[in-house]
């Protein structure tokens, strides 16, 4: 049995003799982050609250049980080393807890003809609801997928999610309070994900956040000539609550490679909104998958997708150098006065560079980020190794 790369969620390769406990797969990896910044009060390197440090390890196994049922387990853990109030001022992860852990995988997957269920705690991947992998520690969800692949070229999603441990304010993961009711009493998703075109994939998701909210999520992405590709999206948001209103975003992406570099731009716009604040992941209200909230360190979901806001991106990536990945990306966004945002002004320059030396990655980010009319003007640098294992 194998299950493929699904849009939802990733799960595994699956397929060994029956009734036996086979195939047993150790998995791991430790990420260390350090973060400084200039901000025009603090200077890069001074050791003090401009500075933040954390490293995080997950250790986890996954099995195949039978031909067709197969487990996993997950458990993450945070430390600062002592680095904390010492060579940093701050911690990358929930809080100033110099220790924490907890398990954020513990699932059973099954596999039926063409339908697959996956159940327990995991990770998500779907437009407005997903686990976000840039900090040292990752959220994750209690759950329940059903894939189906019966329809040509078609992937059939059907969810279930009952709790989490996401955390805003760009912490990402409550590893103290632990996993809690996923919004007010959890929620349902559907989807359909078709690839009956060639080279295009388009895709509708439908969120019922029970007593909170209905969703909309619909994109379509395609490659053309083999250099050009090209997206839309469009979301909606209708809270439940007496005196709300739906508002919208849509977006637009085009990218093409041109002598080993890709270069893209992308643009936004949301609706004014008296209750929707912004299209960032629900779980955690940070990062987005609108086009042009990727990829940056402050100019993400939280500000480019909020209720009144036009923004743009552009950007360019190149492997010209052996092993080495370069990127370079500028974006604005302009938000005018609602009654969930204040009108503002904000850009960021992000510098990106990656490689990988066996299991070894490493990553550098730069980022100038500013906010007109303000005192916020920040210059920061991001070093992250993630060791797999």
């Amino acid at each position: 049995m194998k299950l493929g790369k699904l849009s939802l969620v990733a799960v595994m390769a699956l397929g060994t003799s029956a009734f036996a406990i086979d195939n047993v797969k150790a998995n791991g990896d430790v990420k260390v982050i350090y973060q400084t910044t200039d901000n025009g009060k603090l200077d890069m390197f001074d050791h003090n609250i401009n500075s933040l440090a954390g490293v995080g390890i997950r250790v986890g196994a996954t099995a195949d049980l039978t031909s067709s049922v197969s487990a996993g387990v997950e458990a993450q853990g945070f430390t600062t080393l002592g680095l904390d109030n010492n060579l940093v001022g701050g911690v990358m992860a929930t809080d100033s807890v110099d220790n924490q852990g907890q398990f954020s995988q513990a699932w059973l997957a099954a596999t039926l003809a063409k339908t697959t269920a996956k159940i327990g705690r995991q990770e998500l991947d779907t437009p407005l609801a997903f686990t976000e992998k840039w900090n040292v520690t990752y959220n994750t969800f209690d759950a329940a997928v059903v894939l189906n692949n019966d329809l040509p070229d078609t992937t059939l999603v059907g969810a279930w999610v009952g709790k989490h441990n996401g955390l805003g304010g760009g912490k990402t993961v409550d590893m103290n309070s632990g996993f809690g009711t996923f919004g007010a009493s959890g929620a349902y998703a559907f989807a359909a994900v078709n690839k009956s075109i060639p080279n295009t994939t388009v895709q509708a998701w439908y969120y019922n956040v029970l007593d909170v909210a209905d969703a909309y999520w619909l994109q379509a992405d395609t490659k053309l000539m083999g250099m050009i590709n090209l997206g839309l999206q469009y979301a909606n948001m209708d809270p439940k609550a007496a005196g709300t209103e739906d508002t919208s975003i849509y977006a637009a992406k085009a990218a093409a490679d041109v002598a080993g570099v890709n270069v893209y731009a992308a643009y936004s716009s949301a609706d004014d909104s008296r209750t929707v604040s912004n299209f960032s992941n629900v779980a955690t209200g940070d990062k987005s998958m609108i086009y042009t909230a990727l990829g940056s360190i402050y100019q993400d979901g939280q500000f480019t997708t909020r209720s009144g806001t036009d923004a743009w991106k552009i950007g360019a990536s190149t492997k010209i150098i052996p092993s080495v990945t370069l990127s370079a990306s500028y974006g604005e966004s302009d938000t005018d006065n609602t009654p969930t945002a204040t009108k503002d002004e904000r850009n960021a320059w992000d510098v990106v560079a990656s490689t990988n030396i066996g299991s070894l990655g490493l990553t550098a980010i730069y980022t100038q980020y500013e906010i007109e009319n303000t005192t916020t003007d920040l210059d920061t640098l991001r070093l992250i190794a993630q060791l797999k294992f």
